[in-house]
């Protein structure tokens, strides 16, 4: 099964351009560029094409005519994503508007806990919810996501009250997370991707059976802490809406072992929230590989 190969879209030439345009000509004109920049990837990447169509045309039911259409749509969202993100990791937050739902789960969890979120909508819009808590949070991604765009990224942002875990194959962010914890900080991370060899579960998801990493459900179980899953989604131009599960404890009786019924229970209840997310936000759904089995 073809699978996610680590690189997320939207490369470092993409954040340089568009981070000049938003700087000389503005949020507006660089939405304008970003419409060209969609058509582009609607007419020439087959491979993406084919995966985000089987998405809207298969699980989403869509007729032929309104999945073409959704297919440009979610190029042309995605790209407003990365751009928002942008703006928001250079400080002007001011530029958008943000409604916060279930932000009381996320002040109960003062004591540290896992934030378990998706590749849709938009995280780093969250940032700003983060930063009203004044509760430490850590992000922990793949290192083949993170390093060049991070670094560029470091140079524009103007605060800096997050930091990065990096998964390694030694295991040494294991460490990194216990500590944040143990300073009663979060931790953010995704569940709805994974690299080739990881250990995986699979449920059903919008109708078919798709595969899971089991990573993110592994330290929920692991350390006992409270879980929340957390959404940002964009639902205007300069929008967006937060949401937040109150935060839930799947203990495991022996941390040594992953039991499997607690596992599936977390991803079961993880997969539930994510199905009703996008049934809300249909078009802000970004992976553009082969997801589904």
């Amino acid at each position: 099964m073809a699978g996610w190969e680590g690189k997320t879209r939207g490369g470092l030439l993409g954040h340089r351009i568009f981070a000049a345009t938003i700087k000389y000509l503005g949020l507006s004109s660089a939405y304008l560029l970003l419409r060209f920049v969609a058509c582009y990837y609607f007419l020439f990447s087959r491979k993406s094409n084919k995966y985000i169509h089987y998405y809207f045309r298969k699980r989403l039911q869509y007729s032929p005519l309104k999945t073409m259409i959704s297919v440009y749509r979610n190029y042309f969202v995605f790209g407003q994503v990365l751009i928002d993100k942008v703006v928001m990791m250079a400080g002007m937050t001011g530029k958008y508007t943000f409604e916060f739902e279930g932000e009381e789960h996320l002040r109960e969890m003062k004591d540290g806990g896992l934030i378990i979120s998706a590749h849709a909508g938009n995280w780093e819009a969250a940032g700003n919810l983060l930063n009203r808590l004044t509760i430490p949070f850590n992000i922990v991604m793949f290192d083949e996501e993170h390093k060049k765009i991070k670094d560029y990224l470091d140079g524009i942002m103007k605060e800096k009250n997050v930091k990065i875990i990096v998964l390694r194959d030694d295991f040494s962010h294991l460490v990194e997370i216990r500590k944040a914890l143990d300073s009663k900080e979060l931790i953010v991370l995704h569940g709805d991707r994974f690299m080739p060899g990881s250990k995986t579960m699979t449920t059903d998801f919008l109708g078919a059976p798709a595969r899971f990493p089991e990573g993110p459900f592994y330290l929920g179980a692991r350390f006992g802490v409270p879980v929340s899953f957390a959404f940002a989604m964009k639902e205007r131009s300069r929008h967006y809406h937060f949401y937040a599960t109150p935060g839930k404890v799947y203990k495991a009786e022996d941390i040594r072992k992953a039991d499997p019924k607690l596992l599936k229970e977390m991803l079961n209840d993880y997969v539930g929230h994510l199905e009703a997310i996008l049934g809300r936000y249909p078009l802000q759904w970004y992976n553009y590989y082969r997801f589904w089995e």
